[in-house]
This record gives C-alpha cells, sequence and structure tokens, in this order.
C-alpha cells in the first residue's frame, strides 16, 4: 500500500487493529478505512463518519467541518465500503443519486492517487490479475 504519509499508515494501522478486535477485516473494511486515513479531516473525525461496529454514518456528509475535500474522501470510502451513492437518508428513501458519486468529482483532488490504492484493495480479485497481465512476457496481452 501506498500511504500519503506517516500520520496516515499510522491512523490506517491503529484503525484496522481496533477493529479487527471485533471483527475479521475484509477488503470493504480495509478500503473504508485506508480511504478516511489519508485525510487529516476525516482521520480527526473519523469516529463521526464510521462506527466501528454500526457502519457509515451518512448525516457526517452534512456536518460542518466538511471540506470540498474531506467530502470527495467521504464519498469515495463510503462508495467503496458498500456502494453508497447518496447524500442523506431522505435521498436513500427517494432513490436520489447524488451527482457528487461520479468520477469527475471525486477524483479531481490531490488525493486521487490514493483513491486508485483504495480501489486496488477494494477488489483485489481485478487489480493483482491486471498486474499480472501488465508482467507477462507476451507482448499481445499488453496492449
Amino acid at each position: 500500500m501506498k500511504f500519503i504519509d506517516k500520520n496516515h499508515k499510522e491512523f490506517c494501522e491503529m484503525i484496522c487493529d481496533e477493529m479487527s478486535k471485533f471483527k475479521r477485516l475484509d477488503c470493504y473494511d480495509v478500503a473504508l478505512i485506508y480511504t478516511l486515513s489519508v485525510c487529516e479531516t476525516t482521520r480527526k473525525h473519523f469516529d463521526e463518519i464510521f462506527d466501528l461496529k454500526e457502519g457509515i454514518n451518512i448525516n457526517s456528509l452534512k456536518s460542518r467541518w466538511q471540506t470540498e475535500t474531506s467530502l470527495k474522501v467521504t464519498r469515495m470510502a463510503f462508495n467503496l465500503y458498500n456502494d453508497c451513492m447518496y447524500d442523506s437518508e431522505k435521498d436513500i428513501d427517494k432513490e436520489q443519486v447524488s451527482e457528487y458519486y461520479s468520477p469527475s468529482e471525486i477524483f479531481c483532488c490531490s488525493y486521487a492517487i490514493y483513491f486508485f490504492e483504495a480501489i486496488k484493495i477494494r477488489f483485489p480479485e481485478y487489480t493483482n490479475m491486471m498486474d499480472n497481465i501488465r508482467n507477462t512476457e507476451d507482448e499481445e496481452f499488453v496492449r
């Protein structure tokens, strides 16, 4: 895994350790934790965004502390965790998908490279396969 800095790595490892005490971690959990750990704001408010026992808190998207960038991080983490594409309980009830979950919205920030890493964590069965294809000696499969 690539980490943006020491704080990202240490926080991610701490939350994974904490969560693993009562639940076996899977790719959904690790992708969410990794993603929320990338940003100082989401690290600071991690417990407001995600409850280790209850799951995501969609209402955290409306919190005053959220910035334009931390919203992208939160939405990316929610989407990787359970395919969430809603910004509120009301949107869920109406099945109103938020436009803010589109790749052109989420990936327009300095954390994009780490979002790709989170996708690799969430979808290891596909990203490992792509690594194997890239590493093959048979050039016709690389193109």
